[in-house]
């Protein structure tokens, strides 16, 4: 016999928070048992059950979290406790207990609503301006975050805003929201139809400009050509840049002070068209004189901040002053001195004066390190910004007061960072330097001290394996320097090794006390790892051409394993690397519920597809006149068109590798190359692939013609981040054209009929700062075939 339902907790709350949850879950089940607690205290449980049946954690899981227990009496406090720890873990919206009790046992169902969480956000429809990425940052849907529904209407505003920002004021925007009950996810896409973009169509200016509306205008750049275009389409970058073009005039005619604000953009529907207002004070004119040097107005402008922040007080003259000495002291005059002066007259307008007194302009000649052990001064060296005179970079050397404060207390760090808790760098100055006018030596003088130790390393909350590897990383270990810095760094390490193995709620503590032995210190790291967590499985959406398995090889993180947010990181990087990504984002899915094991979620934006370049020329040369004649044997000036056309298909078959075709076509030469990149091949970031064919038909106008037919693959191996090698194997085939109309022997070498194979290797070497703008480094390459 089954009694009716006496007995029922529910419980109806949103995500109020952890804290706020559990306190109305308390008040709440103690009412609720009041009415029925002594007929259901106590007696014994003959089933739980979960519904739905499919729930975001396995139900092994699920039963070991909650302390209800199949054959164990029923207790309220229990069943208080179950509420709280499936509410914590962030999976549940809402939670109902539902009691019913048969042959003196108790059956207990819990109704739950899952939580959704935020799995991929896409708008589409849109071109740019705005771009993809900037509509998806604009809708504020955050990755792994939960989702309720109520988020949509909110990032159709934000959309909406940004479109019109942009000029679609017609848009309209159609959301389609996408869930998938395994994963709890939710697919987000909007559907734009973003109209015709509105244009410009003029300006008005409010506030005291002093200056012709027209000029203003002109400023913008929303009518190019002084006018002579129509009006350029609305977009926000573009609304931007006018509006820092009229800020930009008044700075450059010394009106420091002048406020450009944009107030509002009138739209136009019946013309689709923008007329943007502007309100300008112009401000008083602000004229900046440097004296006692030269010095260009553009120099005088990144020098001095008053032009950066746009503001006149106190504190950025100082600042200016500063920069100034720092400049002089720069070009060698290390004695420079400035001063400033503010005078502003009846009419408002303001003269800052800067007075410069450079002095002799010195040299430094000679710099020396004293009473260095522990150190060498190349070590030394290395830490300082003061150099002496060299003939090929410093001419004078650098130096400064301020820039040798900093050496010495780069230096001080340097021993203190090593166990010299007392040492103490001095250094002095020497003019005339072995008798040379404005020769100055620098001396610095280190008193390293004694050195302080490490006595004893003590571990508390570390299992035997992890002390064994900690102790082989750490640098605060028995014998080892002991330094406040050290164990700071210490501190990082065994953080980052404990979040890197699961443990994201790690915690470290330590102590440092005086050992009994002089200069040495007894350490105690105390480490609370926390609870452990684990990836359940690696989610990844946005995928529309490109080939699943080329993504999964790519990720290192899988199924069991404990969460690393290093790794978790290192897969976007290698999947920005394949080049075929505009964009990666990485996320856990609800981060701050307390589960076992999250899902780890990649959402992509796969790049454009085509890339394509157009190029036009022309060659005017001596390249005219008859082949077959003696008039004009040197050829007469002639004129060849030039076209040349590139495109590009990036994730080609969704394979991530790139196909492209450059193609060249005037009178003198057409050309066809074709190339095929397999980056990272078999899915070794060290390694690529690439196949080329050449096809092209030079003339050399009054000589000869020839075709040219080669073929070539290459393997690439990335030795390391400076050091490439390349093998290949070329053939390559050569034909003359016609009859030529010198000896064989006159033709190039190259141009040459052969038909030849070539095996090849080149060795690179790369040690530049910036490869596409280089100030220092080397590039080396070694070529063989």
């Amino acid at each position: 016999m089954v009694a009716a339902v006496a007995l029922n907790w529910s419980l109806v709350a949103t995500r109020l928070g952890f804290y706020a949850c559990g306190l109305a879950l308390i008040v709440f089940c103690r009412l609720s048992l009041a009415a029925g607690l002594d007929q259901y205290e106590g007696k014994p449980i003959a089933s739980i059950e979960f519904d739905p049946s499919q729930q975001a954690l396995r139900d092994d899981g699920l039963r070991a979290m909650i302390p209800l227990k199949v054959g164990k009496p029923l207790r309220s406090v229990d069943v208080r406790q179950a509420l709280q720890r499936l509410f914590s873990t962030g999976e549940y919206q809402d939670i109902a207990v539902d009691a019913s009790i048969a042959d003196g046992r108790v059956h207990i169902r819990f109704l739950t609503t899952p939580t959704y969480f935020v799995g991929h956000v896409a708008v589409e429809g849109v071109p740019e301006p705005p771009s993809q990425g900037q509509l998806v940052t604009a809708t504020k849907l955050q990755l792994g975050a939960p989702f309720t529904g109520k988020e949509i209407n909110q990032a159709t505003e934000s959309l909406t805003e940004i479109l019109h920002r942009n000029g679609f004021y017609r848009a309209t925007i159609s959301p389609n929201v996408e869930r998938d009950p395994a994963t709890h996810q939710v697919l987000i896409s909007f559907q734009v139809d973003p109209g015709t973009r509105a244009r410009f169509d003029g300006v008005l200016v409010t506030g005291k400009a002093e200056r012709p509306l027209e000029a203003t205008s002109a400023s913008t750049g929303w009518k190019p050509l002084r006018g002579l275009l129509p009006w350029r389409f609305v977009t926000d970058n573009r609304v931007q840049s006018g509006v820092e073009g009229v800020r930009s005039w008044y700075q450059k005619h010394n009106r420091l002070l002048a406020h450009v604000t944009l107030t509002k953009l009138d739209y136009h529907s019946d013309t689709n068209r923008v007329t943007p207002t502007i309100d300008i004070a112009a401000g008083p004119k602000v004229d900046v004189q440097v004296t006692g040097s030269k010095i260009s107005g553009g120099q005088v402008r990144s020098l001095l901040p008053i032009y950066q922040e746009r503001a006149l007080d106190r504190d950025l003259l100082v600042e200016g002053r500063k920069n100034l000495i720092g400049f002089f002291q720069s070009k060698g005059y290390f004695d420079t001195n400035a001063e400033f002066s503010t005078e502003v007259e009846a009419n408002g307008d303001e003269t800052i004066l800067y007075a410069v007194d450079k002095a002799a302009r010195h040299k430094l000649a000679y710099l020396e390190i004293q009473g260095n052990q522990y150190f060498t001064e190349a070590t030394l060296r290395e830490r300082m910004y003061v150099t002496p005179a060299t003939f090929l970079r410093f001419r004078y050397g650098r130096y400064s007061r301020e820039y040798l404060e900093k050496d010495l207390n780069a230096i001080r760090d340097l021993y203190r960072s090593n166990g010299f808790r007392e040492v103490d760098v001095t250094s002095r100055s020497m003019d005339d330097y072995q008798g040379k006018s404005n020769a100055i030596a620098i001396f610095i003088e280190v008193k390293e001290g004694e050195q302080w130790f490490v006595s004893k390393l003590e571990f508390t909350g570390l299992s035997d394996q992890d002390q064994t590897y900690l102790r082989s990383i750490l640098h605060s270990t028995e014998g080892q320097p002991y330094s406040e810095y050290n164990v700071a760094a210490d501190r990082d390490i065994i953080l980052e090794y404990y979040y890197n193995n699961g443990y994201p709620d790690a915690k470290f503590e330590f102590t440092a006390v005086p050992a009994p032995e002089p200069k040495r210190m007894s350490l105690e790291f105390k480490v609370n790892p926390g609870a452990r967590e684990f990836v359940r499985n690696v989610l990844v959406n946005g995928l529309n051409r490109t080939d699943p398995d080329l993504v999964a090889q790519r990720i290192t993180v899988a199924s069991g394993d404990p969460l690393s947010q290093t790794r978790i990181t290192e897969s976007q990087k290698r999947l920005y690397d394949l080049g075929i990504f505009a964009k990666v984002n990485a996320a856990l899915q609800n981060p701050e519920g307390e589960e076992p094991s999250k899902y780890v979620l990649y959402s992509v934006e796969e790049a454009r597809r085509y890339a394509i370049n157009l190029g036009f020329g022309a060659e005017i040369a001596r390249i005219g006149g008859g082949a077959t004649t003696l008039d004009s044997p040197a050829g007469t000036t002639g004129f060849s068109p030039r076209v040349s056309i590139g495109v590009n298909r990036l994730n080609f078959l969704g394979l991530g590798h790139t196909v492209g075709l450059q193609t060249r076509v005037s009178t003198l030469q057409q050309r066809a190359l074709f190339t095929y990149l397999a980056p990272q091949f078999e899915g070794n970031k060290n390694l690529n692939l690439q196949f080329a064919a050449l096809f092209d038909i030079s003339k050399d106008v009054r000589t000869f013609s020839s075709r040219r037919e080669e073929g070539s693959v290459q393997l690439g191996f990335k030795l390391s981040k400076a050091k490439t090698l390349q093998l290949r194997y070329t053939f390559r085939r050569v034909n003359i054209i016609g009859t030529p109309l010198v000896t064989p022997e006159l033709i190039p070498l190259l141009s040459q009929p052969v038909r030849v194979g070539l095996l090849g290797a080149s060795f690179i070497q790369d040690r530049r700062d910036d490869p596409t703008d280089a100030k220092r480094g080397v590039y080396n390459t070694l070529d063989f075939s």
